[in-house]
C-alpha cells in the first residue's frame, strides 16, 4: 500500500518540527516535504505531487489561504488541510467556499490530525468540532432564515456525496437512473444555494444530514 505523501507548511519551526515528528511515527505516512512559507509551499507544488497538504494561514510572503486557493486552482487533485489558530467563521467561511477538505485547530491531538488526513484521502471532509460550531454558529445567524426543505430522496444523495460517491454511484446505490441523480443534485443546490460542493456539504454539516 502506498504511503500518503504529506507536504507540511508553518513559519514556526518548533511548531513544524513537532508536527513532523509527530506524523512521521505513522507508517502510512511519508513527510515528503516542508515549507516555511506560501512561496515556498507553491515551488514545492509546481515541482512535485503530494496527496495532502498541511497549511497553517498566517505565514510570511504568501499566507495559507492565498496558498491553499493556488492549490486547489492549479492542483485540484491534492487534498488541503488547514492546521491552525484561526478560528474565525468569516475565515473558515471562505476556506470552505475555496474547496479545503479539512480544518483543524492546532489544540487538536495527535490522533485527531491522523484521523482528519485519513478521511480527507478517502474522499470525505474532516472539521473539528470547535469548527463544526462555528460554522453552524455562521449559519444561525444569517438574516436571511429562510425555511430550507430537503425530500428524503435528497437528503440521502446529500449523504452520499458527503462520501464521495458520483453521480454514477449514487444512481446504483439507489437503484435510480443516473439522469434522475443529476436531476436532484441540481435541485439540492438550488434549494441550498449551493455554488459548489463544498458550500453544500457545508450546508449539509449545519443541518446535520451528515456527521
Amino acid at each position: 500500500m502506498n504511503k500518503i505523501k504529506l507536504l507540511i507548511a508553518d513559519d514556526h519551526k518548533i511548531l513544524l518540527e513537532g508536527i513532523v515528528s509527530l506524523l512521521q511515527s505513522e507508517g502510512s505516512f511519508d513527510v515528503a516535504a516542508t515549507a516555511g512559507n506560501g512561496y515556498e509551499v507553491m515551488e514545492l507544488v509546481k515541482k512535485n505531487n503530494y496527496d495532502v497538504c498541511l497549511l497553517d494561514i498566517n505565514m510570511p510572503l504568501l499566507d495559507g489561504m492565498e496558498a491553499a486557493k493556488l492549490i486547489k486552482a492549479t492542483k485540484p487533485g491534492i487534498k488541503v488541510i488547514m492546521l491552525t489558530t484561526y478560528n474565525d467563521k468569516e475565515i473558515i467561511s471562505e476556506l470552505v467556499h475555496i474547496g479545503v477538505s479539512g480544518y483543524l485547530l492546532k489544540n487538536s491531538g495527535k490522533s485527531e490530525l491522523v484521523e482528519a488526513i485519513k478521511k480527507v484521502m478517502s474522499g470525505r471532509y474532516y472539521f473539528s468540532a470547535e469548527v463544526e460550531d462555528i460554522i453552524m454558529q455562521g449559519v444561525a445567524e444569517k438574516k436571511d432564515t429562510e425555511l430550507i426543505v430537503l425530500t428524503e430522496r435528497e437528503i440521502e444523495i446529500v449523504k452520499l456525496l458527503g462520501k464521495e460517491y458520483t453521480n454514477e454511484k449514487i444512481a446504483n446505490e439507489l437503484h435510480i437512473s443516473y439522469r434522475t441523480v443529476e436531476t436532484h443534485r441540481k435541485n439540492i443546490m438550488q434549494k441550498t444555494k449551493s455554488h459548489n460542493l463544498a458550500g453544500l456539504l457545508k450546508h449539509a454539516y449545519s443541518k446535520g444530514f451528515i456527521k
